[in-house]
């Protein structure tokens, strides 16, 4: 499901945009509308500027691994839903430095990436498949997605686009409430663009981190839905070894295709 990753795009596009400054959300949770008057669009600065807040803080971290678990709607020909889970881990040092897992219902992948290299590995299948990348986590990321046709999982934490069209694509940022996520006090935010509604929760900190994000998808009549939950460790024992892939005497080999050859699959 491509949504959540143009969603994303646009989140982390906010995340870098400029915005009227606030010291905490707004006093009064969103309501429903009750009149015509009501039903337009709202983009709120303070809920903005807690993206902006998020965003500055994510950058400053020298390294973390963050768990996510995640489900997401599958929709069949005759529109019943299917849900399928995974386990996703992150583990990052610096801007070079990148260990990617996503162990689910459907496939299992690896990601490797040491500053140098990249390799995806299925290690069910024992194939892998390595390329040459940039010198950083956003351009490798940007360059396998867009030439390859490749997700890293909870790559949205790295996607922070500059486009101003994104930004301007935004229809409503809303302040929800608060609430509690795994035992923590979050803030829920909740936004629309065309065809997505996207909700996300952030520690009520001045270090805020995503607690959960849900996105649906809205242009679809089964409204499909994407949810990942994250668990943040900002002090993680990583051995550097971790980013390098080392083969096994039974694995093979494969070339990376370029997504036009694969039909933009």
């Amino acid at each position: 499901m491509k949504a959540p990753v143009s969603m994303v795009c646009l989140m982390f596009t906010l995340v870098l945009a400029p915005g009227v400054r606030a010291d905490d959300p707004p006093a009064t949770p969103a309501t429903p509308a009750t009149d015509a008057a009501d039903d337009t669009p709202l983009v709120n600065p303070q809920v903005v500027d807690k993206l902006i807040d998020m965003g500055d803080y994510l950058r400053s971290l020298p390294k973390f691994q963050v768990d996510a678990q995640v489900s997401r709607d599958t929709v069949l020909e005759s529109g019943q839903k299917i849900k399928t889970e995974s386990v996703n881990t992150l583990k990052v040092v610096g801007h070079d430095r990148l260990y990617a897992k996503s162990e689910g219902d459907v496939r299992t992948r690896e990601f490797f990436y040491n500053g140098k290299k990249l390799t995806q590995y299925s290690p069910y299948l024992k194939y892998y498949t390595t390329v040459d990348a940039p010198a950083t986590v956003g351009e490798t990321l940007h360059k396998v997605e867009n030439y390859y046709g490749v997700q890293v999982p909870m790559e949205d934490l790295f996607l922070f686009g500059s486009d101003q069209a994104q930004i301007d694509a935004l229809q409503a940022a809303l302040y929800v409430g608060p609430s509690i996520i795994k035992g923590q006090l979050c803030d829920h935010l909740a936004f629309r663009q065309e065809g997505i509604d996207w909700q996300l929760w952030l520690t009520r900190s001045d270090k805020p981190l995503p607690c959960k994000l849900v996105i649906t998808t809205t242009d679809e009549k089964t409204y499909p839905e994407y949810t990942a939950i994250y668990q943040w460790n900002l002090k993680p024992n990583i051995p550097d070894a971790l980013f390098t892939f080392k083969p096994a005497k039974d694995d093979v080999a494969i070339a990376f295709k370029q997504a036009s050859d694969q039909g933009g699959q």
